[in-house]
């Protein structure tokens, strides 16, 4: 298996072309657990349900298992926001665990390169 490149956190911008405007970001960076590799995002509300995340998403996973190279990435949502879980359960990651994080909730979802 090859080293990962993950020097460090990496932040995106994410906007539309033709209006050249900021519908929110998609991040990179150390999971909680020190040792994985944690994909967050967050949108505008006026911008959700428009498929906009779920693209991001994709497309982040595969930036992360091409580029980088890295071997898992994990993200974490409440239970409460069935929207966000329904997006990782599409987009391939796999429920791996819950527990209460922040008061609330939480599920933390995977993915593995294959």
């Amino acid at each position: 298996m090859s080293k990962s490149k993950m020097p460090g956190v990496y932040f995106w911008c994410v906007r539309l072309i033709k209006a050249d405007q900021f519908i929110g970001f998609v991040s990179l960076d150390r999971y909680h657990d020190v040792k994985n590799i944690e994909l967050s995002y967050e949108f505008l509300p006026q911008h959700w349900g428009n498929g906009y995340a779920t693209e991001v998403v994709r497309k982040m996973i595969d930036y992360s298992f091409t580029e980088i190279n890295l071997p898992k990435i994990v993200s974490e949502t409440q239970i409460a926001n069935t929207s966000s879980c329904k997006l990782l359960e599409r987009v391939g990651m796999k429920l791996e665990n819950r527990l209460m994080r922040f008061g609330a909730e939480q599920a933390v979802y995977r993915i593995e390169r294959t």
